[in-house]
């Protein structure tokens, strides 16, 4: 029997955690009380993740699909060989251009998978390249680039000092918080309660966080409307912070403009909130010593997310709490992942637009939500193969069903995921990846935003179950067999040629070693090295908290100053003012509802997790039931412009009237028996894919204040009467 200190690889906070391991399996997780940032705090998701390792569906060998539709296993060489054959058929008929590869929300956690797929995009010279990022943090990355100079600059909010926090459309007690990787984040947010400080949560449902603090109800889809509202009450007001202002930003009067002429009566009837509450939320920020404005997902799914997030960003520049303590502040990750990506040219914004919908890449990426047009619009450069890592995107994508109908369609489709599910039963090929604890990994996309910055890189502590393989060195076999190397480095085609392929792990420690904590090959003898965080039980703390006074350091404008007066934004605001919102046929607003067992989908097979009853269940408020005839346990019918799902109503007041919230990711089919099982309905069925609802400045998905009717579904009659009546 051993102890193994390792990080949680499931979502954004990757608390520690402390495994043991005996006969190679691992019998027992708990939380890691040393760990610098957790601080001894971990959830379900993380203690129970070892159960996928074991599952009896994963699967544990390359599958090939039957022309039946079902599954046989064939060995890797065949797989692996067959693919490359068919792989260059569709070139040597379609081009590179043609070829698709889709990387998943897990690879966020798994360096070497993340890495090489980027990598054989940018070798492939594709626009194909689809990204989870295109559903809910897209808008992010586009206010990263314009606003700081790149996607992945993004400043997160002080928890430990700030006076006032200003919480939309994120439920931290539930999510642990994203965007920003804050442990144990209710004890933190208590914190600042503890101290004489306000935490203001602006949700349209009294959601865990919200029902521990201060609580707004806001209409879904109408956060930019409280926030514009807010920025011009400061600018008519006088409250902005002028000096900060001048030393820190460009395109203020632009800004100021935006909102000069915002009618305030027009933003309270849109978000549903009294303008006497929009104007003191202002004042209150304005006047606190120190604050931040924090938005996430629900904020991020909304029509407008690009503008939503500006004008998050906008409010916290604009009453001085950038680049201070108790603000929002710059992280210092162990590994510089922007000047990474910028060294090699991946990050960017709108240096192409995709060939159907002339939606503007981000990232090198395209939407998601464009993929079905693509696969299925002929001509030049329309999309024939997918080569996809970790993504269940036909549940997790807009337009569902569009989705599932591209994929099948297409000449080849390969998958690599450790489960037959609703997506992969249209894969020809299923090729099975090693899991966390099957291999070695550090925590790539959580440090980026770490709040107490530390340093991990952790050994596989069990044996691969099966016949199962690193995903980046199946990527790179693939990549062999067509003749590219998985790379955007400059000089690595040749190399390929020359039979030299360096591995990941190589390739990211030479970076980390010359970066802001590496070693420098020895010259700092505290310095970083994956070499000694491998010797090193557990997580390095590297700094006690995050530095203020670097804004100079940090930006990559030219003239180091935040730019805010992009036209992109003023285009964005005209385009909300006279965009309509009521929709007399739906005029109930849905939106997504976050849960403590689920992380997107892919837990939705470990039976612990799916414990309790859980299911698909639709929050709706007793007066918009009433009004309906519908009561609580009964089945709904709920329908939007595009599609049509039934599910279980719970009527609750938690949930404002005129919205209902339903929890996403539910509705499984495929090999996954306990995902199947639990039954429920696909949310994204109701969302729209077209280019015209999905936010055209970052391509992501439109999800939240989507208009619904609710009805009751009448239950089937006794067989007895139906006989009778006939």
């Amino acid at each position: 029997m051993s102890e193994h200190k390792i990080w949680c690889g499931v979502c954004e906070a990757t608390c520690g955690l402390v495994a043991t391991v005996e006969d190679d399996r691992v019998v027992k997780v708990r939380p890691d009380d040393s760990h610098p940032n957790s601080e001894g705090f971990a959830c379900p998701k993380g203690i129970l993740y070892p159960k996928i390792l074991e599952d009896p569906d994963r699967v544990l060998a390359p599958q090939r699909r039957r022309a039946d539709g079902t599954f046989e296993p064939v060995s890797w060489d065949e797989a692996l060989d067959d693919i490359g054959r068919r792989l260059n058929a569709v070139i040597a008929e379609h081009g590179r251009e043609s070829v698709g590869v889709t990387l998943g929300n897990p690879t966020g956690w798994n360096y070497g998978a993340f890495f090489l797929t980027f990598g054989m995009a940018a070798a492939l010279g594709t626009k194909h390249f689809f990204s989870a990022g295109s559903v809910d943090i897209n808008n992010y990355w586009v206010v990263g680039q314009l606003l700081y100079g790149h996607n992945l600059t993004n400043p997160v909010p002080d928890f430990d000092r700030t006076d006032f926090l200003l919480v939309l459309g994120a439920n931290p007690v539930v999510s642990h918080g994203s965007m920003v990787t804050v442990g144990n984040v209710r004890r933190r947010m208590n914190d600042i309660v503890g101290r004489g400080g306000r935490i203001v949560v602006v949700d349209p449902r009294r959601t865990e966080t919200a029902e521990l603090y201060e609580h707004v109800p806001v209409r879904p889809d109408s956060d930019a409307w409280l926030l514009a509202g807010m920025l011009r009450t400061i600018f008519d007001e006088g409250l902005e912070h002028r000096a900060m202002l001048a030393h820190q930003a460009t395109g203020v009067d632009a800004l100021r403009a935006m909102v000069a002429d915002l009618d305030l009566d027009h933003a309270a009837a849109e978000t549903g909130i009294p303008r006497a509450t929009i104007e003191q939320l202002a004042r209150d920020l304005a006047a606190a010593p120190s604050a931040c404005v924090y938005g996430r997902c629900g904020a991020s799914l909304s029509r407008f997310s690009t503008l939503t997030k500006y004008l998050i960003d906008a409010l916290n520049i604009v009453t001085g709490n950038l680049d201070r303590p108790g603000g929002m502040v710059f992280p210092m990750p162990f590994l510089d992942a922007e000047t990474f990506t910028k060294l090699f040219r991946i990050n960017g914004y709108d240096r192409w637009r995709t060939r159907v919908d002339g939606i503007p890449e981000v990232l090198g990426t395209s939407p998601l939500a464009c993929l079905p047009r693509e696969a299925e619009t002929p001509g030049p450069g329309q999309l024939r193969a997918m080569i996809a890592v970790s993504t269940n995107m036909a549940t997790t994508s807009p337009a569902s069903n569009d989705m599932e109908r591209a994929l099948a369609g297409l000449d080849l489709f390969v998958s690599l995921d450790p489960y037959i599910t609703e997506t992969n039963r249209h894969a020809d090929y299923v090729l099975p990846p090693k899991m966390l604890l099957e291999r070695e990994g550090f925590p790539l996309f959580g440090q980026l935003h770490y709040t107490i910055p530390n340093a991990s890189w952790t050994e596989a502590i069990v044996p691969p179950r099966g016949d199962v393989r690193d995903d980046w060195w199946v990527i790179d076999q693939i990549c062999k067999r067509i003749g590219i190397v998985p790379s955007p480095a400059p000089g690595a085609q040749l190399l390929g040629r020359l039979g030299v392929r360096v591995p990941p792990s190589l390739a990211v420690d030479l970076f980390m070693r010359i970066g802001r904590y590496g070693d420098l090959f020895g010259l700092r003898r505290r310095g970083l090295s994956r070499r000694k965080l491998l010797r090193h039980d557990g997580a390095i703390k590297l700094e006690d908290g995050l530095e203020t006074g670097v804004l100079r350091r940090k930006l990559h404008t030219k003239d180091k100053r935040v730019h805010l007066g992009d036209p992109l934004f003023a285009r964005e605001m005209q385009r909300m003012r006279t965009t309509p919102t009521a929709d007399v046929e739906h005029p109930l607003r849905l939106f997504t509802i976050r849960e403590l067992r689920s992380q997107n989908s892919w837990l939705h097979n470990v039976p612990k997790l799916m414990a309790g009853g859980r299911g698909c269940r639709l929050r709706i408020h007793p007066d918009d039931a009433r009004e309906r005839g519908i009561e609580d346990g009964s089945t709904v019918a709920v329908a939007s412009r595009w599609g049509r799902i039934e599910v279980e109503a719970r009527v609750t007041d938690e949930v404002m009237p005129g919205s209902v919230g339903l929890n996403q990711h539910w509705g499984h089919k495929g090999g996954w028996r306990t995902a199947v099982a639990a039954g429920g309905a696909r949310y994204n069925d109701l969302v729209p894919g077209d280019a015209a609802t999905i936010d055209v400045a970052s391509g992501n998905a439109w999800m939240n204040g989507i208009g619904v009717e609710v009805v009751p579904v009448a239950a089937p009659a006794p067989a007895d009467a139906a006989a009778l009546t006939a």
